[in-house]
């Protein structure tokens, strides 16, 4: 998310901003309703049904100025729950301020300052803070082994999946213990690593992954021979290919050690998980909106563009 800085009385204010190349992009909030909807989903998560009765307007406006504000990017999907049969979406306004840089090559002059996105006001600081050691990343990076390993005999999709974890890290932080990556047969047992971990992957294709399992609050596990998504939290079950789970928790054997876990039921669940860190890391950092002090979550993906590739992520929970 992009920062504008002011230069106040009393020092610096920082502002989560909206960077626009074309003052149409804004248009939406021109509209007295439109602008009531976005002032509100500053304040708090809400679904279209509710806005509607909130604020006192027709439901099937609420669900197109919901839309509009979405197609122009100045609100997003926070998460998703079922309600009366039907899913519903809540959207949610993460910007306070709008700037305006036209397209025409006034980016150019710009300097960019590496310090700014490292510090502690990035959204991506408090997800990995406990990884960090001034700084400096510390944790093994685990992905699945590409040649046949353990119980099913599994072959790794996901290793190349790390690369854009890694550059997630490299950008975030002020550097990283090398190396960083690991294949699942080269970390051993988990009751004897005593590292942070970030593993990458579900519990059929990483070993690592499937010791792990049992700590979870969300976890995979198998259903009439499929695997499923579990949640302890809300209770809920989850099928869907592109299903994915993002939870950070304390090693179970190793105290002030952490493990990150970004994995899916399969490939497409692995990507979305991925998304949602490189995307919505604040959100990730957030804790269940079931469990108040348990940092772990359902998202999805989704082809918006309709070219067959997840390009963007939802919070299922």
């Amino acid at each position: 998310m992009d920062k504008l800085i002011l230069q106040g009385p009393s020092g610096e204010v920082e502002l989560a901003t909206k960077v626009v190349d074309d003052c149409a992009k804004l248009r939406p909030l021109l509209s007295r309703e439109c602008m009531a909807i976005f002032s509100m989903l500053q304040n708090k998560p809400s679904y279209p049904a509710l806005i509607a009765k909130e604020l006192s307007i027709n439901e099937q406006k609420a669900y197109y100025y919901c839309k509009q504000l979405r197609n122009a990017g100045l609100i997003e999907i926070e998460r998703s729950e079922e309600r009366n049969g039907a899913i519903a979406k809540y959207y949610s306004a993460p910007f306070d301020s709008f700037s305006l840089v036209p397209a025409n090559g006034a980016m150019h002059g710009l300097r960019t300052l590496s310090k700014g996105s490292r510090d502690a006001r990035n959204p991506a600081s408090s997800l990995l803070q406990d990884f960090l050691r001034n700084g400096v990343f510390f944790a093994k990076i685990v992905v699945g082994s590409p040649d046949p390993h353990g119980p099913a005999k599994a072959r790794c999709r996901d290793g190349h999946l790390a690369a854009g974890l890694a550059a997630f890290i490299g950008v975030n932080c002020a550097g990283f213990e090398f190396p960083l990556v690991f294949l699942d047969t080269m970390v051993g047992d988990l009751r004897h690593e005593n590292s942070n971990l970030v593993i990458l992957g579900g519990p059929v294709t990483n070993k690592i992954a499937e010791q792990a399992n049992q700590f979870l609050p969300i976890r995979f596990s198998a259903s009439a021979g499929n695997w499923i998504v579990s949640s302890e939290l809300s209770g809920k079950q989850y099928g869907e290919e592109a299903i994915g789970i993002v939870e950070k928790v304390p090693h179970p054997y190793f105290k002030g050690k952490w493990i990150l876990i970004v994995a899916g039921k399969r490939n497409a669940g692995t990507v979305s998980a991925i998304l949602a860190v490189i995307k919505k890391p604040a959100l990730c950092a957030k804790p269940n909106v079931h469990d108040g002090k348990t940092i772990a979550h359902v998202v999805e993906g989704l082809d918006v563009n309709g070219d067959g590739l997840i390009d963007e992520v939802e919070m299922r929970e």
